[in-house]
């Protein structure tokens, strides 16, 4: 061979080396500067509803298949509390199964035990940097699914039955005897037999690829999860020493199960890398070894018959991949409740117990609110908030809510102080009409309520922690102040607290024995309305409803004749008929 096509050869292998070097340098520097910028901060990562949907299916799944009965948020608290909004900002995750897991977690209250490794591995990832962050490089490799959640990949690929490879091998057989053919035999019946051989290869390939090419990337998330075990397992880190003894147990695991010929654990993790490889559906990148890797699939089969062997021995092992998905998502998930205490002005650790109803709270703040104002409070009968529009009373009730479920999920409160037993958790309060189910809004809300006392009368030793707004509203006054009165009255000696917020004043004189009033008010000018958003003990005393019509420019005589009438009603208790 000529000295200067040697040297080509050579400099172009030494051009590829330095470029895919380069590009891994490039890689890596992006990833740094990702993880610097993203942590204890709000993600700005846009999830669009539709992804959100996806995100929700591993929770979706572990309810079903568990039969959870009460011991998770329902999706009217869920929006209630407008808790996609606070799961965005703590979402930091940069693979499928650690956004997918951290949703599932705030979705589903834990035990103690539980709440305190949360509390553990969270610390830890907030006190080591380095650590953290080769953590965190790991899951940017594991990466995103497209379309499907991780778990909707496992599920399935159950469902599919694996089939022979007799067709595939049978290909492979053909064109070797044409190529014997072609060079031993009889070089032009050869070429004959060459032709008709990949023909029927390609032909045989494309037909059979088409009924599982949407499997390839199940297969491809699984290898890639057993993959990333593997690189945690492998930095040693003392405080993940109980899930790197299961990373090494799954490994041996899902060495028989993907590659029987594979015998040690480093052997098995390279192993995987190449069958992900082979298993990519596609010149996805329009490289050169790809291109080349497309036609070697045409004409071997070899991914068909690497993704039958697999499929065979991943049949009975559905478990243990959940549960690697589990461990893995469970460890990203720990890091972004980190960072999402690193964003917060101050938090809390929970003191939860598990007898009572009672709860106090110190310096709570809404985690979504940039300026908030601080409230306190500790209840020794249920809560009944009253005040005007705007003035506070939903934010508070949700601030509340939100605390009480983000102390039970992520061990974490935003408060300096939280005091409160275990609680199933429900709300009535960001109620709309059902057009799809064609019921109006007073039928959507006492449904919503009638969920509540359904979960009040159940038999379960956890009390039931429960915040309406404006209940009732949906009906006229004198039927709202009958009903809701006589339904806050049927909770005063159940195992539940209740939060409730209104407008009707009267509420608080009926229900005087059984709740503890507070109040938020407003300052009304001329021109203007101020509020404090600050919680006071008592009812609200001031009626500032029609006052605000001036503010905002309604004429005078509108105005005086409400008053009028206002005043008319609360003399006599009856309304002046012009």
């Amino acid at each position: 061979m000529d000295s200067k096509v040697i040297l080509f050869i050579a400099a172009l292998i030494v051009a590829v080396i330095y470029l895919w070097v380069d590009n891994n340098r490039r890689r890596r520097e992006r990833i740094e500067k990702k993880l610097e910028s993203s942590w204890g901060k709000p993600s700005t990562r846009k999830i669009t509803d539709d992804e959100m949907k996806v995100i929700s299916h591993y929770y979706e799944d572990s309810i079903e298949n568990s039969g959870a009965d009460g011991g998770y948020i329902d999706d009217i608290t869920w929006n209630d509390l407008d808790m996609d909004r606070i799961y965005k900002i703590m979402n930091i995750a940069n693979s499928s199964v650690g956004q997918e897991s951290l949703y599932k977690m705030l979705r589903i209250p834990s035990d103690i035990k539980k709440l305190k490794e949360t509390d553990r591995l969270a610390s830890f990832f907030a006190s080591d940097k380095e650590k953290r962050k080769s953590v965190q490089s790991i899951f940017c490799w594991l990466g995103f699914s497209k379309g499907v959640s991780v778990s909707d990949y496992i599920s399935l690929l159950s469902d599919l039955k694996p089939s022979g490879n007799l067709i595939h091998y049978l290909s492979v057989i053909l064109i070797a005897a044409a190529i014997i053919c072609c060079i031993f035999v009889n070089p032009v019946a050869g070429i004959g037999l060459v032709i008709v051989a990949v023909s029927f290869a390609v032909i045989s390939y494309y037909k059979l690829k088409a009924g599982v090419e949407p499997y390839f990337i199940c297969i491809t998330q699984i290898v890639r999860m057993v993959q990333a075990a593997h690189d945690i397992e492998k930095l040693d880190i003392e405080e993940l020493s109980e899930y790197n003894r299961y990373f090494k147990d799954a490994e041996k695991d899902f060495s028989s199960v993907l590659d029987e010929q594979v015998i040690t654990c480093e052997m098995q993790a390279d192993d995987i890398v190449k069958n992900s490889g082979i298993l990519t559906s596609g010149n996805v990148t329009g490289s050169l070894s790809e291109m080349v890797l497309d036609y070697v699939r045409m004409l071997t089969h070899i991914d068909l018959i690497k993704f039958n062997h697999m499929l065979k021995k991943l049949d009975s092992h559905e478990d243990k991949v959940y549960e690697l998905m589990e461990t893995l998502g469970y460890i990203e998930a720990c890091i972004c409740v980190a960072s999402f205490r690193k964003q917060l002005e101050y938090w809390s650790r929970p003191a939860l117990s598990s007898h009572g109803t009672n709860m106090s709270v110190t310096e709570v703040f809404h985690p979504l609110i940039k300026e908030p104002v601080v409230n306190s409070i500790t209840t020794s009968k249920h809560v009944l908030v009253t005040g005007s529009n705007a003035s506070g009373k939903s934010t508070f009730l949700k601030t509340i809510a939100i605390n009480a479920l983000l102390s039970q999920t992520i061990y974490t409160s935003t408060s300096k102080e939280y005091n409160a037993p275990f609680y199933r958790i429900y709300s009535s309060m960001a109620l709309r009409d059902d057009l799809n189910a064609q019921n109006s809004y007073y039928i959507v809300e006492i449904k919503s309520l009638k969920r509540i006392l359904d979960a009040v009368d159940k038999d379960d030793k956890r009390p039931v922690l429960c915040f309406v707004d404006e209940v009732l509203r949906g009906t006229n006054t004198v039927e709202r102040i009958a009903a809701s009165s006589e339904i806050l009255k049927s909770l005063r000696y159940k195992n539940v607290l209740v939060f409730a917020a209104t407008h009707d004043i009267e509420l608080t004189y009926l229900l005087e024995k059984y709740y503890d009033n507070y109040h938020f008010q407003e300052e009304v000018t001329d021109d203007d309305v101020k509020f404090n958003y600050r919680l006071f003990t008592g009812p609200a005393v001031t009626r500032n409803a029609i006052k605000l019509l001036g503010v905002i420019g309604y004429n005078k005589n509108i105005i005086d004749a409400a008053e009028s009438q206002a005043g008319y009603f609360i003399r006599s208790g009856s309304w002046k008929v012009d």
